[in-house]
Parts: structure tokens; C-alpha cells; sequence
């Protein structure tokens, strides 16, 4: 190259960098206009404090009511009472209970295959000779067939029961168990299709699909006559709940400035805590179990209400580029908001527009090629992301292991806690005491994890929580079923236990994995915490059904497992989020190991380098 050629070259040089360098002021000053977003510092006022916000407010801790609500209902509505195999031919001739009970019932499922049309004939003094002497000879039969179904004892249930009506007893007590299954299968769906839904449509379309679900169902599954109607409504029930507390919680925490983002979100989950507390004075005053349903129901027609009123999310508007309507939310309680001039508007688009164009022309051959099918798969929605997110974690051993500890872990949290709200009829105790000591139990277990955090690691909180949880739990069989306040004592303190352990763990989850797959983590360890109370009341029955302590010491082992797995966790405290796997899994960041269980229980937020020398594979230095 000559020396012209080289000058050339300088000067083209010097130039590109002149050029790259006016780039870069002009794209630190639509930083800095885009950080002074006119509409965005609105919305950050308004919400440290304003109308807009308290109502928002408002409208989002109603629903969480209705949901707690629904979710406790199960043990008040489906109440089992004492009962035997109706005979129908004995009941016609005028015997008495007692006496239909000596000479037919083997236990509270079967009785014995006499010929009931020749003892009601004969009497029952005769009746009772005959069947002591062929009492050997009789086979046994389940309720059915000759007798007229079952005999309900009166006065052994508070109200007459949905187990009554639908005779969920014996070889349908399942069907009992379902009622309450379909709800939480309802939650799963909901939350797994609407949930993600709210992301592409809005907040508001999918709150306002969920009252309406509500609002239509609900109330009307109080007054179906047939079992699997009531069964696909309180599904849709389920559904409905979770498209309005997923779209009112995203929509509560977008607006929440930081004052008061952490105390508002604390109040939601309140919300749910008292529905028991709700419960139980409905039921007091109710006389069957549709009254019950209506109760709980119909006061939710004044969602309607709001659902005219309830903003969209101006922050998922300005998300979607809808500037007019964020706007126009924004102004309602702001005032007039000045923008940037529509020229300078265009002209920052065609900017936009001609980087995008220059960075595609960088692009080589083969991203080219492979850009359409990299962009239909981001507009497939977060659906794909999800998937995609899950092959990230499973094709990682590291990854996957902490994946599998926190599905054991969330589903352990979730089961339970329905397992000991459901496991009333099992401990013996009076329902309306029970039903209020969890909401009361349950609030202060929100508030809980906050200043443990502040003295302890991610995971020696979560761990001596669980562990706590299963303790008391297997400590129940030692303690007799008559000794009711210890029993409920500790079933309580276990429940407050798991409570605060589940509200640590979501936060460790997020923790413990990369940016590119955390929201997959999270959603899948949700829908695992939702099959928790899918088992819940199957567990219960079942377990029940063989020992009083059968669910406790079931979900105890169950708590002291996750309480080990805990411990082989990295502890997460005071260290930077990790945003791709390969950050993720670097050396020094922990791995899933019982080697690293007695590792120090964190560093302080304002020294996390280097907090502990003893495993070096275990924590972050």
C-alpha cells in the first residue's frame, strides 16, 4: 500500500471513528430521553402515592377474598356424617334404626345379603333368632342393590352436606375429593393458559375474563342439581380465580412504586389468608352447604363493578408501543403529560428503523438464513419461551438438579398445606375454630421472612423451616387424637412453618437460576405446587381413612426430605443474578452438592465477595 493509499486509510479510519463516536453521544442522549421518559416518570409518581394507585389497589385485593374463600369451603360443604346401608324393605315396616342396624349392618359400607322382605314379615324379635343362626351361612354385600342407599344419622354434621345429597360415601368417597380437586385443577389450567395469555392481551382483558368466569359459574354451581355439573363449574371456577389474581397481581406490582411495591404485594396474599376466617362465620349461620356456595358466590356480582373501572397496566401499554393509551390512563389522574413533538417522535422511529437495517446488514449468511424462523419463534408468545427455557435447564445436569429440588420442594409446600387445612374431620376438632386459627396462623407467616432474611441465608431459612414443619408434624404420633389443643397447636405452628417457608423458597428459585430460564423455572415449579393440592384431598381421605395421623406423618417425612434437599443447594444470599447458564454454572457460583450443606449461612448484601473460603465449589467468592 502506497503512502496516498495509507493517508486514505487514516483519514477513512479517523473518520469511522469521528462517525462512531457522534453515534455514540446521539445514542447516550436517547438513553437519556428514554430515561426520561415524560410518560414513565408519570407513571413512577403516581405511583409512589396517588388515586390511581389506591385504586388499583382496591380493585385487586377483593378477588384474593373470593379465592381464599372458595379454597376452604371443602371442608365445611362436603362434611361426612355417621351413616349405615339403608335397608328400604325394614325402614317400610316401621323398624326402628337400632333395630335395622342389630340385625343388617356389618360397618358404616356393607351389610349382611339377608332376605329383608322375609324378616320384615316376621318381626323383629323372630328376625334376630333367625339371623344369629344363619349370621355363618349369609354372605356380605356392599350398600347397593336390595337396600335403599345410605342412612344419614341426624344432627352428626352441622348442615346438611353435599356427601347427603350426592351420597359421596364408600365406594364414591373419591367423588368427595374430587369436588375439591377440580378447583385446584381449574387454578392449574387457568394459570398455565391465562396467565401466560395476559402477557400478549393485556391485563385487563384477562381480569375482566376472569370475573365473568366468575361471576357466571360460581354462583351457579350453588344451585346444579347433578354432581358432575357442580364438578365442571367449580373447575371453570378454578380457571376464573386464576386469570384474576395473576392479571390484578402484575397489574398491582407494575403500578407499586418501590414504597410501597413490598407492603401492597404482602396485603394480596393476606387477602387469601383471611378466606377461612370468612368461611367459618358463613357456615355458622348457613343450613346446607348450597347456602354455603350462594354465601361465598354471589357478593362477588359486584366485581362487575370493576371490571368498568379497572385501568389497564400503562406500563404493559408502553411495553406494546400503545404510547395514546398509556397516555390516556396516566392523564386521568395526572394531569396533562408533555410529550416529545411528533417530528422529533418520526425521527427517532426512522432512526430506530435504519439501525435495525444496519444491523441486519452485518448480519452473516448464515444468521440470515436463520432469522425467519428465529422470529416466528419470539412471536409465538411465551409459550415458546417457556419450552424453550425448560430444554435449557434439562440439558444442563446442573441446572436440572436444581430443578428436580425445587418441583420436590414447591409440591412438599403446597401439598401440605391443603393436607392440614383438609385433615379437619382427622383431628378431631371443632371446624369453625379451626378454619379461623388458619387465617390468623397464615398472615403473620407472610410477614415472617422478611427480617429472617435479613440474619440468614436463602437456604438455612428455608431448610430449618421445613424441617421445623416435619418435626412437629411426625411428633403427632406420640400425642393422642384426644389431646385436641396439642394436635391443633402443633399442626398450626407447622403450617405457619411451611407457609414462610414457601414465600422464602419463591424468592431462592429465582435465585438459583439464569435470566434466560427463570421464568420457566418458576412457572413449572408453580403447576408442581398446583398438583400439590390436587393430591391434597385424595391423600387426606386415603391416609385418613387408615390412621387419624396417616396425612400429618405423610406430609412430615415429606417436609424432612425437602429440608435435605435444601441443604445441598447453593446458598444464593448477597450474590448477583446470573443472566445465561454459562454464568450460571461458572466455578465459584455453588452447585447442588451435601458436601456444600454446612457452608456459612451467607454473606452480608454489602460484602459478597469471597464470604467464605471453606468450599470453594459451593459458594461465591
Amino acid at each position: 500500500m502506497d503512502e496516498g493509499s495509507k493517508n486514505q486509510h487514516r483519514v477513512a479510519i479517523a473518520d469511522n471513528a469521528s462517525k462512531l463516536e457522534a453515534q455514540k453521544q446521539e445514542d447516550e442522549e436517547e438513553d437519556e430521553e428514554e430515561e426520561e421518559d415524560p410518560l414513565t416518570k408519570a407513571l413512577d409518581k403516581l405511583g409512589e402515592g396517588s388515586g390511581f394507585l389506591w385504586m388499583i389497589f382496591f380493585f385487586t385485593m377483593l378477588p384474593p377474598i373470593f379465592a381464599g374463600m372458595h379454597s376452604n369451603t371443602y371442608i365445611f360443604m362436603a362434611e361426612v356424617p355417621r351413616h349405615w346401608c339403608e335397608v328400604g324393605e325394614l325402614r317400610a315396616a316401621n323398624w326402628t334404626t337400632e333395630q335395622i342396624q342389630r340385625i343388617s349392618v356389618v360397618d358404616e359400607c356393607r351389610v349382611r345379603d339377608y332376605d329383608y322382605r322375609l324378616l320384615a314379615g316376621m318381626g323383629f324379635e323372630e328376625s334376630l333368632v333367625y339371623a344369629r343362626e344363619h349370621e355363618a351361612e349369609t354372605p356380605i354385600r356392599d350398600c347397593g342393590g336390595q337396600d335403599a342407599g345410605y342412612y344419614y344419622e341426624p344432627g352428626s354434621t352441622q348442615r346438611y352436606s353435599m356427601v347427603q345429597e350426592w351420597d359421596l360415601v364408600c365406594g364414591d368417597s373419591p367423588k368427595r375429593a374430587t369436588t375439591h380437586m377440580a378447583l385446584s385443577l381449574g387454578k392449574l389450567l387457568g394459570a398455565g393458559v391465562l396467565g401466560v395469555s395476559s402477557d400478549r392481551y393485556g391485563r385487563r382483558a384477562i381480569y375482566v375474563l376472569g370475573i365473568l368466569l366468575f361471576v357466571l359459574f360460581a354462583p351457579v354451581s350453588a344451585y346444579v342439581p347433578w354432581y358432575w355439573a357442580f364438578i365442571a363449574l367449580r373447575l371453570l371456577t378454578g380457571i376464573s380465580f386464576s386469570a384474576v389474581q395473576y392479571s390484578a397481581l402484575t397489574t398491582l406490582t407494575e403500578a407499586a412504586g418501590n414504597t410501597h411495591r413490598q407492603w401492597m404485594g404482602i396485603a394480596f396474599n393476606c387477602g387469601f389468608a383471611s378466606g377461612p376466617i370468612f368461611v367459618a362465620g358463613i357456615s355458622y349461620l348457613a343450613t346446607s352447604w348450597r347456602q354455603i356456595q350462594a354465601a361465598t358466590s354471589l357478593p362477588g356480582l359486584l366485581l362487575l363493578l370493576f371490571m368498568w373501572f379497572m385501568p389497564e397496566s400503562p406500563r404493559w401499554l408502553l411495553s406494546q408501543g400503545r404510547r395514546k393509551e398509556a397516555r390516556a390512563v396516566l392523564e386521568r389522574f395526572h394531569g396533562p403529560i408533555h410529550e416529545q413533538s411528533e417530528a422529533s417522535s418520526r425521527a427517532k422511529r426512522k432512526k430506530q428503523q435504519q439501525q435495525q437495517q444496519s444491523q441486519g446488514e452485518a448480519m452473516s449468511v448464515d444468521e440470515k438464513v436463520e432469522s425467519p424462523a428465529t422470529s416466528k419463534s419470539s412471536s409465538g408468545g411465551p409459550l415458546n419461551e417457556q419450552i424453550k427455557g425448560l430444554k435449557t435447564i434439562f440439558s444442563h445436569g446442573e441446572l436440572a438438579k436444581r430443578a428436580c429440588i425445587s418441583y420436590f420442594s414447591w409440591m412438599t409446600a403446597s401439598l401440605t398445606y391443603y393436607a392440614l387445612a383438609l385433615n379437619v374431620d382427622n383431628f378431631a376438632v371443632d371446624y369453625y375454630l379451626y378454619a379461623v386459627l388458619l387465617g390468623v396462623t397464615e398472615i403473620p407467616a407472610y410477614l415472617v421472612p422478611s427480617p429472617i432474611l435479613l440474619f440468614f441465608g436463602r437456604k438455612q431459612a428455608s431448610s430449618a423451616l421445613y424441617g421445623v414443619c416435619g418435626a412437629l408434624l411426625l411428633l403427632l404420633l406420640g400425642v393422642a387424637r384426644t389431646e385436641t389443643a396439642l394436635v391443633v397447636t402443633a399442626s398450626l405452628v407447622a403450617r405457619f412453618c411451611l407457609s414462610a417457608a414457601y414465600g422464602i423458597f419463591i424468592l431462592y428459585t429465582s435465585e438459583f437460576f439464569p435470566t434466560i430460564s427463570r421464568n420457566s423455572a418458576l412457572g413449572t415449579s408453580s403447576a408442581l405446587a398446583h398438583v400439590g393440592s390436587i393430591v391434597a384431598p385424595f391423600l387426606v381421605d386415603g391416609l385418613g381413612r387408615w390412621a387419624w395421623w396417616g396425612p400429618s406423618t405423610f406430609c412430615g417425612s415429606l417436609a424432612l426430605l425437602a429440608a435435605a434437599a435444601c441443604l445441598a443447594l447453593p446458598e444464593t444470599r448477597g450474590r448477583p443474578l446470573a443472566d445465561t447458564v454459562e454464568e450460571e454454572i461458572a466455578p465459584g457460583r455453588g452447585r447442588v452438592s451435601f458436601a456444600c450443606a454446612d457452608t456459612e449461612r451467607g454473606a452480608p448484601a454489602s460484602d459478597w465477595r469471597g464470604y467464605s473460603e471453606r468450599r470453594s465449589d459451593c459458594v461465591y467468592k
